[in-house]
Formats: C-alpha cells, sequence, structure tokens
C-alpha cells in the first residue's frame, strides 16, 4: 500500500495503461470465447429485468423463471423457424437475383466502362462461379453459427439460474472492498443496465416497424428484414444502413425502383421516430458518452470481438467506463470516455 500510494501520478497512470492493454490483448486472444460470453451476459441482463419485474408482480422466485424462461424459448423457437427459415429461402432464390443483376449491370454498362470498371469481370458466369464456390464455405460458417448460438443459449440459461445469487455475491465482494462505495456502484450499474434495457426496446420498436412497412410494401422476408433492423440497431451510426439496404435491392429486384425508394422512405421514417422520439424520451439522462467515443467504440470492439464487439460497443464501453469511474486510479479514462463539461453543463 505505501509504495503504492508513494508512485507518482504519471507513474501510476502508465502502469495503469499498461495494465489497460494488457486486458484488451487478453480479450482479443480470447475472442472467440469471451465473445459469446459477453453477449450471454447481455442477454442475461435483458432477460434478467425481465425476471425481476415478474417478481415485483408478486410471483415467486420459481413462478418467476419458469415465465421468463418460457418467454425466453418463444423467442428462440420463432428465431429458428422464421428467421433461419427466411434465410435459407432467400439464399435458394439467390441465383435468380444474380441474374437479374447481370441484366441491370448490360444496361450500365457504358458507364461502368467510363469509371474504369469491365463488365466483362462482372458477367453472370463469374457471379454464379463466385457464389458456388462460397456455398461450401457458407455451410461450413453456417455449422460454425449454429455451435456458437448453441454456446450462448446454455451460458444464458445457466447465468440466468444464478442471475440473482451472483447479484448477491457481488454486492458482498464490493461491500467488503470498499464499503463506502456501494451506493454509488449499484447506481452506476442501474444506469448501465437501465440503458440496455432500453436501447432494446427502442430497436424492438423499430424492427416491428420496419417489418410491417415491409410487409405492406409487399417486399418478401419482411420478418427476417425487421429481426435485422432489431439487431443492427444496436450498432450506432452505420446499423441503419447496413439493415436498408438489402430489403432495398430486393424491392428493386422485385418491385421495381419505385418500391425502393419506399422502403428506404418508410424505414427511415421508422428510424427517425425510434431514434429521435421514442429514444431521448425513454432515456431522458441521455448517453453518458461522448459523440467521438461512440464511434471509436465501434471501430475498437470490432476490432477485439468481431461482430458481437460491434453489436455490443456501447454497453461494453458503458461497463468500461462505470468500473474506471469506481477506482481512484482509473476515473481519468471515465472522464474522457465522457462527455465535455460543457455539453454536460448544458443538458444540465
Amino acid at each position: 500500500m505505501n509504495s503504492a500510494s508513494s508512485l507518482s501520478e504519471p507513474t501510476r497512470i502508465l502502469i495503469t495503461l499498461a495494465a489497460t492493454i494488457v486486458v484488451f490483448a487478453g480479450m482479443k486472444a480470447a475472442a472467440p470465447i469471451f465473445g459469446p460470453l459477453a453477449f450471454s451476459v447481455f442477454l442475461t441482463l435483458i432477460f434478467g429485468m425481465l425476471l425481476h419485474w415478474f417478481e415485483r408482480k408478486g410471483l415467486s422466485t420459481r413462478s418467476a423463471l419458469i415465465c421468463t424462461f418460457g418467454i425466453f424459448f418463444v423467442i428462440v423457437i420463432i428465431f429458428v423457424v422464421v428467421i433461419v427459415g427466411s434465410f435459407i429461402q432467400m439464399f435458394s432464390e439467390l441465383p435468380r437475383y444474380l441474374l437479374e443483376l447481370d441484366s441491370s449491370l448490360e444496361s450500365v454498362s457504358p458507364l461502368l466502362v467510363s469509371v474504369g470498371i469491365d463488365p466483362a469481370s462482372l458477367t453472370i458466369q463469374n457471379l454464379i462461379q463466385s457464389y458456388s464456390a462460397q456455398v461450401g464455405a457458407t455451410i461450413s460458417g453456417l455449422v460454425d453459427v449454429a455451435s456458437l448460438l448453441a454456446l450462448v443459449l446454455l451460458t444464458t440459461i445457466f447465468l440466468l439460474f444464478e442471475a440473482k445469487g451472483f447479484s448477491h455475491k457481488l454486492q458482498t465482494i464490493i461491500g467488503e472492498l470498499r464499503p463506502g462505495d456501494m451506493n454509488r456502484f449499484v447506481a452506476l450499474a442501474e444506469k448501465n443496465v437501465e440503458y440496455i434495457v432500453i436501447r432494446t426496446q427502442v430497436n424492438l420498436a423499430m424492427g416491428v416497424g420496419t417489418a410491417i412497412i415491409l410487409a405492406l410494401l409487399g417486399v418478401k422476408y419482411a420478418l427476417f428484414w425487421g429481426f435485422i433492423a432489431f439487431l443492427l440497431g444496436f450498432i450506432p451510426y452505420i446499423g441503419f444502413w447496413l439493415a436498408v439496404v438489402p430489403p432495398m435491392l430486393i424491392a428493386l429486384f422485385d418491385l421495381g425502383p419505385f418500391p425502393a425508394v419506399l422502403v428506404l422512405a418508410g424505414s427511415g421514417l421508422i428510424n427517425f421516430l425510434a431514434e429521435s422520439l421514442m429514444f431521448p424520451h425513454l432515456a431522458a439522462h441521455g448517453l453518458n458518452l461522448s459523440t467521438a467515443v461512440v464511434f471509436i467504440s465501434l471501430v475498437f470492439w470490432g476490432w477485439i470481438l468481431g461482430g458481437i464487439g460491434a453489436l455490443l460497443a456501447i454497453p461494453l464501453t458503458l461497463v468500461v467506463q462505470m468500473v474506471c469511474e469506481f477506482f481512484d486510479e482509473t476515473r481519468w479514462i471515465s472522464v474522457l470516455l465522457g462527455p465535455s463539461p460543457e455539453n454536460t453543463g448544458e443538458k444540465e
């Protein structure tokens, strides 16, 4: 203790930075395991809130667990039947879309030549050959995804069983280590969990609204694209565009240019209502992260954990900010992650 306290402030900062680099390097090395575990913890937080809601309604812990697991498995079944089924059907029709793409490329071949692109390299034969070469890799990848999903589901189930007991253990540990900071830690944790829950509610409304718009326009696989919109809503800034471009292309090939524009307009309206009206109303305190940090966290966690990291970039950054705020040695990191003081003053 005395030797640690005698260190100069720059030395302590350098030690903290070195330890942080080691931790994140370990995360990247263990990404195949740490990523699914992080996603399982994310799901546990969501369904754990549902579990506590059932308990507040007067149900016993056992009954609340049964209801929570019932909803959990219903969602999983819907995902498998509807989402995976739509994906398989869409994948089977991919050659037809490639044919239509080839005919579209013929009409714009002069434009492609003018920008230095050889239309011959984009013929349907090359596209189908590339498509066929990827089928085996895709099937192998689907097996890996199925194994990953099985790991996530099993881990989430066990974590839900242990949710209440683990919460008590964590409070006991923190109470013994830093008894004076227990209330502060609980407040920070509740704030971060609240953000995750609100973000999920907003994304759910956005996904349902997108699916309804696409179904009304007659776009195929509307439920699948609605689920993609819900999932990609966790990715700031670019999630909307990643979700809207594929159904736009399908609408273009199946229905024509005007319905494709309506898909963009309808999805954009749903996204605007969800992000600009619903989210600020539910999250009155706002996101306690700077705009630059939000974007950098997307790149950083995507590099560390891949796709799961991109989906969980904001929750993971909030956790890092919470932990750094909790200790004097790392509180400066929390300040860097937060908004600028003048912006905070404006909000207040």
